[in-house]
């Protein structure tokens, strides 16, 4: 299970979906094996490996179950977010504690990496602007 949270080098798009939506639940199933659903019927089972914050999922050890046809196995699986249907939230993984586990990491990055970088970007301008006025006081 990861509680890690997203690294720096997401989107800031990626990031506003993940907490705008229940994406942040799927990330904590990282690590667990559960059944996503797409949309044309296919059930997937397997080892969640990656979930992103487009909810494209990222899965191993697999079996791949189409309606009326025998089953599939593949070592690992890449699944596009708008295909999944559902995910089934295994019993043991409390939801709430997930994504409040997910949103906090998912935070605690923002501030690690976003506003670091953009008050890095002030101060340098702040220097700038301030270089610049004492050159023109001195002539």
């Amino acid at each position: 299970m990861s509680s890690e949270g997203f690294s720096k080098s997401i989107t800031g798009h990626e990031r506003a979906s993940f907490e705008r939506t229940l994406c942040c639940l799927l990330k904590d199933l990282e690590g667990h094996s559960t059944t996503v659903e797409l949309r044309n019927e296919i059930q997937i089972t397997g080892n969640v490996d990656h979930v992103d914050g487009h909810m494209n999922v990222s899965m191993s050890n697999v079996v791949y179950e189409k309606p009326r046809q025998p089953l599939l196995k593949f070592s690992d699986i890449k699944i596009h977010g708008r295909q999944i249907r559902f995910i089934h939230i295994p019993d043991q993984i409390n939801m709430q504690k997930a994504i409040t586990r997910q949103l906090d990491a998912n935070r605690h990055d923002a501030r690690k990496y976003g506003t670091k970088r953009r008050e890095d970007y002030i101060m340098k301008k702040r220097v700038e602007r301030q270089t610049i006025v004492n050159n023109l006081n001195k002539t």
